[in-house]
């Protein structure tokens, strides 16, 4: 008999709560729409917060920056616009042995992860090489010049003798077999000939070795003993690669310690990248010569 009685409590003591205003309001039909419309927004805001900072910060429109250096500023343009980037020229340098307009650095680098419209920052060689004065080496001894000559960034092209009581010494410089007075105003880079004295006599030298050079670092030490390079004859060369990359493995005269040649005379050099082709010599002591 408790057990039924207390079975009716409990069932009106769940009446009671059902029947409590709030209760009623939560579990209303109004109350569960409004609720779920609120999670809607919710999402709905946290979607649209999320899509416009993928829109604001362009994450999907991310490349990677092409290599460029050794590209012409034209071709490098070209190459920036299918990638949807944009290059901006910040610097030019004089290089002699770079064509005018070519991309010698960038940045950002190749291979950088960049957004699109994202201007490059280009470095390119000078079209022109910059003027300087030829400075004065008339009556300086001919190593004294050449390092002049040097430090100016002037190249020295052909020595040629003549009688004077000055030997061994600069009495004139020509280009294109015109005398330039000191103080002129030239291209940097540009090759001048010299006019050296040989005495009266007439001078003879010994003939320096060669072997293991390139034509560039042959015609310093041959020009600091007052010869010329003669014909330049590459065996196994295809293009401007090959040729930097060759070496002398024959000359004309030989090496000769005991034989010598007038100043002003010219030496013929044969050149081929096969280094197996070179003589047994020390290589490093001839190119020490260059620069003692």
């Amino acid at each position: 008999m408790q057990f039924f009685r207390a079975q009716e409590e409990l069932l009106y003591l769940r009446a009671s709560i059902f029947e409590l205003p709030m209760l009623k309001d939560i579990f209303s039909k109004r109350f569960i729409l409004h609720s779920a419309l609120a999670v809607v927004a919710v999402v709905a805001a946290i979607a649209g917060a999320y899509y416009y900072l993928q829109l604001y910060t362009k994450q999907d429109s991310l490349v990677a920056v092409p290599t460029l250096e050794g590209y012409d500023i034209v071709e490098a343009e070209a190459v920036l616009k299918e990638y949807t980037l944009e290059g901006i020229v910040v610097d030019s340098l004089y290089l002699p042995n770079t064509r005018g307009g070519q991309i010698v650095d960038q940045e950002p680098k190749a291979d950088a992860i960049v957004k699109e419209n994202r201007k490059i920052y280009l470095t390119i060689s000078r079209y022109s090489s910059p003027m300087v004065k030829l400075p004065n080496i008339e009556e300086q001894t001919l190593s004294l010049a050449l390092a002049k000559l040097s430090s100016y960034g002037i190249e020295v092209g052909e020595i040629i003798n003549r009688p004077s009581d000055c030997t061994d010494c600069v009495i004139g410089v020509l280009i294109d077999n015109r005398v330039i007075e000191p103080g002129t105003p030239i291209n940097k880079g540009l090759k001048v000939d010299l006019l050296v004295g040989e005495g009266a006599t007439g001078e003879k030298i010994s003939i320096p070795m060669l072997y293991g050079l390139t034509v560039d670092e042959a015609q310093q030490l041959i020009n600091r003993a007052g010869l010329n390079v003669g014909a330049t004859i590459y065996i196994d060369c295809e293009d401007a690669a090959d040729s930097a990359a060759a070496r002398i493995y024959r000359q004309l005269p030989d090496p000769n310690p005991n034989d010598r040649i007038m100043m002003g005379s010219s030496i013929d050099v044969y050149l081929s990248e096969d280094l197996t082709l070179l003589p047994g010599v020390n290589i490093d002591s001839i190119k020490a010569q260059i620069n003692n």
